[in-house]
């Protein structure tokens, strides 16, 4: 869950992207799995770009969209990546080889498809949250749902809407899978192990505290695999909110 290119038309594949419903191709491919890796996928390492030409963001009301300095961006880009096991996740900045310790997709789904699965057949992939405003979940999204191969179920995703007070769209997608590794590229010096809600957990900071045009990610170990909250386009300070939640509903 390896990022994808820019300006490259996100498609469709196993779980189904996090399809933002903009070519924001964002993010990271995160290595996890099908779906878990739709919202890695469009939320890609490239996601880390304030240019507009590059990431096109949805118009609200006529405007356009919003680019933030450029400055944090290149000195994020001139940072050494972040490659490794931290609370017992690994990060993979590239298209190197995941350790084999870290159970892959082709492992739990061999040969086979995936499909989706009523949400009362979760199992322990179910979350019960309500997060308040500016999420908005939206169960519409191609990334809302709950996904199986083999008769067991690997993950499940909730794709909110978040509309910041001027306008400004963001994303945020809590992905519940059995895997516990990301491939996304992002600076050393975001990615620390905290505790968020009381529980041990991994944040990868977003570039600038307003998140705009950047990812950020929260990630709990679970028994199963991991829980992850990727924010995308939103502040640190409500996604750390949304994460507390989850957090408390998962302890």
């Amino acid at each position: 869950m390896g990022g994808i290119e820019l300006a490259q038309e996100v498609k469709v594949k196993r779980y189904g992207k996090f399809v933002l419903l903009v070519t924001l191709l964002l993010w990271v491919g995160m290595g996890s799995f099908f779906a878990a890796r739709a919202l890695r996928d469009e939320f890609g390492a490239e996601a880390d770009q304030p240019t507009p030409q590059a990431q096109p963001l949805p118009t609200i009301s006529g405007s356009g969209p919003i680019a933030p300095p450029q400055e944090p961006f290149d000195e994020e880009a001139r940072k050494p990546r972040f490659r490794g096991e931290i609370l017992g996740i690994y990060f993979e900045p590239g298209n190197e080889p995941i350790p084999e310790k870290y159970v892959t997709v082709d492992e739990l789904c061999p040969g086979s498809d995936d499909y989706r699965v009523p949400e009362d057949q979760a199992g322990e992939l179910a979350l019960h949250v309500e997060l308040p405003p500016p999420f908005k979940l939206n169960p519409e999204s191609p990334n809302t749902g709950i996904w199986a191969c083999n008769d067991q179920v690997i993950v499940a995703n909730w794709e909110y809407d978040v509309m910041q007070p001027d306008g400004y769209p963001g994303r945020l997608l809590i992905s519940r899978h059995k895997s516990c590794y990301v491939t996304v590229s992002v600076a050393l010096d975001r990615v620390k192990e905290t505790a968020v809600g009381g529980r041990p957990a991994v944040m990868v900071d977003p570039i600038t505290p307003d998140g705009r045009h950047s990812q950020a990610i929260v990630i709990f170990p679970e028994p199963f695999g991991c829980t992850e909250v990727w924010g995308l386009s939103i502040p640190r300070a409500d996604l750390i909110n949304a994460a507390e939640i989850v957090a408390d509903a998962t302890s």
